[in-house]
């Protein structure tokens, strides 16, 4: 059962900010106009962003990404002026994590020195799906153990950690001196406005970053042979980047915009946005979205044995808060799913396959979503099917899409159950009132109650567009449109939107490690 609920309000005047929002399957230029203590996004550009074969390895075309971001930009300013505004008053990137591009030293200018945003971009930004580091991180555990990795940094040791593509880049011993490795957020900054920062958000979930020391770790980079000339200094999230830079201010027409470092890893910035109250401790979410985020704001990092042991990572937030999280892959399994049955000529719509799903006879079918057979794009539905047990000694696998989904959807319920529990026991902290579900798997209304149900607490559905929201938030505060304190962003954000509450039908099973 559901209830919707808006939240409050305040007041100061109308400002106009550019939110860039990179998916792994899609990205977005939002215009975020800030106004009477509340945010209005409205979308100003989308576009699709597609893996491409490039020499044997799944890369990101990044040409193609930067011109959709100018279009985005040209459009946000666009917008913002028929508002009667100004135009953009600064710009935040944020995007998926781990993957980097390698940029050039920059160009000599007419007076001889470096002309910042000129160096080239050298090879391809390699996703993190591509089989390159298989066994690396492996291969890296017998020059600097796991658990040592996972004290200095807690970072869990994902076979696609930024440390272990480093390792497996056969690019690096032949780059030109003042070459600078860049997330891909940090990437468009570059080409924004010429400046080489990595923001800390996305430095920490790179594997290379010092928990303690809040800089890169000398003994990691030691031990992979890194040179830290390679890698940016830092950039906290709230500090100005630059400007746009002058020629491109004016190809694009938007002015000299500051450019604003936000929650650069996509998570941070939807975190930020989860719209819990400021007393509210432990705050319990999942991001939403071709990834399944669950776990716990704190504030101190968990790098305890057990934690790598059970799979959490304790990655940067804003304001010095730690998000100690597991990964699961979450709808991508659906969508990944519907692309081979359309590929296979069948027409899928998403809305009416979850309806049929909400049909099907419950607890028939289980899959574990964080097994890494799922992780590589391709024929999703038939690794589903051959990956599925049959429960109650049923000896059968899920047959239509309608059950198929249904076996997905069930399993991560469980998952995040059972994730949760563990986060809980592994922070030492009870289990706390609700769980917040945000990004675009929060519209799923089957999954949110599923949840809810197996957690037996109440699940708070939103906002979608979480990612930008917390970009465009961080934004005002560095604007000086939102207040200082601490929770003041979560205000802002929870009177920007509507959410929907999803109350449990039924005893909850124990979690699968109790």
């Amino acid at each position: 059962m559901s209830a919707r609920h808006p939240g409050p309000a305040t007041a100061p005047a109308a400002l106009a900010v550019a939110a860039v929002d990179l998916g792994a399957t899609s990205g977005r230029v939002m215009l975020g106009v800030i106004e009477g203590g509340r945010i209005e996004l409205v979308p100003a550009h989308r576009f699709e962003n597609h893996l491409r074969d490039v020499d044997g390895h799944l890369s990101w075309d990044i040409d193609a990404l930067w011109a959709e971001v100018q279009q985005g930009l040209r459009a946000a300013h666009a917008g913002a002026v028929e508002r009667g505004l100004a135009g953009l008053s600064s710009i935040g990137i944020d995007s998926w994590a781990v993957d980097y591009g390698v940029v050039g030293p920059d160009a000599p200018g007419e007076s001889d020195s470096p002309e910042p945003g000129s160096g080239e971009i050298l090879g391809e930004v390699i996703a993190y799906r591509d089989h390159r580091t298989d066994g690396v991180a492996d291969s890296f555990a017998e020059q600097l153990s796991r658990e040592r990795q996972y004290e200095l940094t807690g970072i869990a040791q994902q076979p696609f950690n930024t440390l272990y593509q480093l390792l497996a880049d056969d690019r690096t011993p032949s780059l030109p001196v003042g070459s600078t490795l860049l997330m891909v957020p940090d990437l468009l900054g570059y080409l924004l406005t010429g400046q080489r920062r990595t923001e800390v958000t996305n430095a920490s979930s790179t594997g290379m970053l010092s928990v303690a020391e809040h800089d890169w770790s000398e003994e990691i980079l030691t031990a992979a042979g890194v040179d830290r000339n390679l890698l940016a200094p830092l950039i906290e999230p709230g500090e100005r980047l630059g400007t746009v830079r002058p020629q491109l201010a004016r190809e694009l027409g938007i002015g000299e915009v500051p450019v604003v470092a936000v929650g650069s890893h996509d998570t941070a910035s939807a975190v930020l946005a989860v719209p819990a109250p400021q007393d509210a401790f432990p705050i319990a979410y999942i991001s939403s979205g071709t990834w399944s985020l669950i776990g716990l704001e704190l504030p101190s990092a968990v790098p305890s044995s057990a934690a790598l042991e059970a799979g959490f990572t304790s990655e940067g937030g804003i304001d010095g808060t730690f998000r100690f999280l597991k990964n699961v892959a979450g709808m991508w399994l659906v969508s990944e799913s519907i692309r081979q049955w359309e590929e296979g000529g069948a027409r899928v719509d998403l809305g009416d396959l979850l309806a049929a799903a909400a049909l099907m006879p419950a607890n028939r079918f289980r899959i574990d979503p964080t097994d890494p057979a799922f992780l590589a794009p391709g024929r999703m539905a038939d690794r589903v099917t051959l990956a599925a047990r049959p429960l109650e000694g049923e000896d059968e696998r899920p047959r239509t899409p309608a059950q198929l989904v249904r076996c997905i959807l069930e399993s991560l319920a469980e998952t995040y159950r059972d994730e949760l529990h563990t986060a809980c026991r592994l922070a030492r902290l009870p289990l706390p009132e609700r769980l917040h579900v945000v990004g675009g798997g929060s519209q799923n209304a089957l999954l949110n109650q599923l949840t809810a149900d197996a957690l037996g607490l109440e699940v708070v559905a939103g906002p979608v567009e979480a990612t930008a929201l917390g970009n465009v938030a961080l934004q005002a505060r560095s604007l000086g449109a939102a207040p200082p304190q601490e929770g003041s962003l979560r205000d802002l954000v929870r009177t920007s939107v509507q959410l929907e509450t999803f109350s449990p039908s039924s005893t909850p099973a124990p979690p699968a490690s109790a």
